[in-house]
């Protein structure tokens, strides 16, 4: 939990990482690594997808994986370490390399579970670089191996990390898939323009989404390859502002997309000084809130449920008829 109040600032360092939500059965070895963990306070790793001059990985094995076995190199940040500083230590420590972040790829909110028991876990990976071509891990307690792996290499190591029966390699392959879509597919958001709008429309009645305040909504665009992805908006009332309009093209669902659109609408409103750029059709307060069919969906991206009675009166209003069980939900900023 203790770098999630970084994460703000990790982002407009090294880009906005899609956010997926996973989940994975781990044996009863795994489940305890795990509880040593959360012990100790670390609910978290922070993963490098590190390239060499040649293009290639750099991956590591532990002692306990079997034959063949690698994956890419992680670890964890210790408390009041700085993320990046825990990461580029990390990487020395398993690969002996000198790296550089240069994006944030992805997050993962992992639900690990073990016999009807559940851990909530949190994976940060980056894309670095290297100049270094030498492996040469100094944690050889955690440590058996490094190699190098062409892109097909690690293609394949996806599968085999996924035909091992283990449930943490099992989430690794996942993770490294993930990834490396992630890597190849770079997304934007940007300001909406008048031209958008019909655009806009059109993706909000195909999600069956209401459209009688799109003029009213300060709108965002998502976009891969330049495709567009995605929409979320921010829509002004008199006593609130509130999140709406989420979509995301059927391409890009599943990949996280949702989540980190989410984020970056939040962190805008979040900074006092972006928040004046949006007061001519914003409101300036600093409260975010949602309502929604789904709550679960919103509780990775930091939205707490809401007591009806606590719900700004325009969203009360919203919550009758068809919408009658949804639920109210307000943005909650984690404190440094």
């Amino acid at each position: 939990m203790h770098l999630r109040p970084q994460l703000s600032s990790i982002r407009s360092r090294f880009g906005y990482p899609y956010h997926q939500w996973m989940s994975q059965e781990f044996d009863e070895p795994g489940w305890n690594l795990v509880q040593k963990s959360l012990s100790q306070k670390r609910t978290h790793d922070v993963t490098m997808l590190i390239e060499g001059p040649d293009g290639r990985f750099a991956l590591m094995s532990k002692h306990n994986y079997p034959p063949g076995i690698f994956r890419s190199p992680s670890g964890g940040v210790k408390p009041g370490e700085d993320l990046v500083t825990g990461a580029l230590r990390e990487a020395k420590e398993e690969t002996g390399l000198a790296v550089e972040l240069k994006r944030f790829l992805l997050q993962i909110t992992l639900d690990i579970t073990h016999e009807g028991e559940l851990a909530a876990w949190d994976s940060y990976v980056f894309y670095a670089t290297t100049r270094d071509t030498r492996l040469k891990p100094t944690d050889l307690k955690e440590v058996k191996d490094a190699a190098w792996a062409g892109r097909e290499h690690l293609q394949a190591m996806v599968h085999k990390l996924r035909d091992s029966g283990n449930g943490g390699l099992i989430y690794r392959s996942n993770l490294t898939a993930a990834s490396l879509w992630a890597l190849d597919n770079e997304w934007t958001l940007r300001e909406a323009s008048p031209k958008d709008i019909p655009g806009i429309h059109h993706s909000l009645i195909a999600n069956k989404m209401p459209t009688a305040d799109v003029d009213k909504t300060f709108w965002w665009i998502a976009e891969v390859r330049g495709l567009s992805a995605g929409t979320v908006g921010i829509l002004p009332h008199e006593d609130c502002a509130e999140l709406t309009g989420l979509t995301v093209e059927p391409l890009f669902r599943g990949r996280g997309l949702g989540h980190a659109m989410v984020e970056y609408a939040c962190d805008q409103w979040m900074n006092a000084e972006k928040r004046k750029k949006l007061s001519e059709k914003a409101f300036l307060a600093e409260k975010l809130w949602l309502t929604t069919a789904s709550p679960a969906y919103f509780l990775p991206v930091n939205f707490v449920m809401s007591e009806p009675g606590l719900l700004p009166k325009s969203l009360k209003d919203m919550i009758s008829g068809p919408r009658a069980k949804w639920t109210g939900m307000r943005h909650q900023m984690y404190k440094l």
